[in-house]
């Protein structure tokens, strides 16, 4: 049988994540801000902002903390003054899941594979000048150049799952 090679350019990713393995990671340093131990209370939060700082990149990063009202100290994820909710926490959690399932399913997307380029190189925002769609932008040449690909993403009770199809670059 002959073998007739895909006519398009493109490379698709899926990812699928547990919103309660995110939410853990977020209610462990929600407890820990109201801890009275200090110790316990600086290894959560810095558990929290090590996971956002590790899967952000910067512009992602400053719409976290004004989406959620968080403060900005010395880079890290700090807790409000005030107690957060119960459902605050869920809607971060919810949210940071999205971002995780949609920029892994963008880096198994990406022509090198995942490991071809980093959580910084892959920004998700709403489509600009368009009707908020989801998109992915990789920055390449030291973020000089952003490649457009496209993100299906959708959120059902304890899941989070997220496809990308991007396009081979021509070289």
């Amino acid at each position: 049988m002959k073998q007739i090679p895909f006519p398009f350019a493109l490379n698709i990713g899926t990812d699928i994540v547990h919103i309660p393995r995110i939410q853990r990671l977020v209610a462990r340093s929600v407890a820990a801000s109201t801890s009275l131990d200090p110790a316990a209370a600086t290894n959560q939060k810095t558990s929290l902002s090590r996971f956002v700082r590790r899967i952000l990149c910067e512009q992602e990063q400053a719409y976290f903390k004004s989406k959620f009202r968080l403060s900005s100290i010395a880079s890290d994820v700090q807790l409000p003054p005030q107690p957060i909710t119960a459902q605050t926490s869920t809607e971060i959690a919810r949210w940071l899941a999205g971002r995780f399932a949609a920029k892994e399913a963008a880096r198994k997307a990406a022509p090198g594979g995942a490991s071809s380029v980093s959580w910084k190189e892959v920004m998700i925002r709403a489509e600009a000048g368009g009707d908020g769609r989801p998109e992915v932008v990789y920055f390449r040449e030291g973020g000089s150049v952003g490649q457009l690909g496209k993100l299906s993403i959708s959120h059902d009770g304890e899941y989070v799952v997220a496809t990308v199809i991007a396009a081979t670059p021509e070289l």
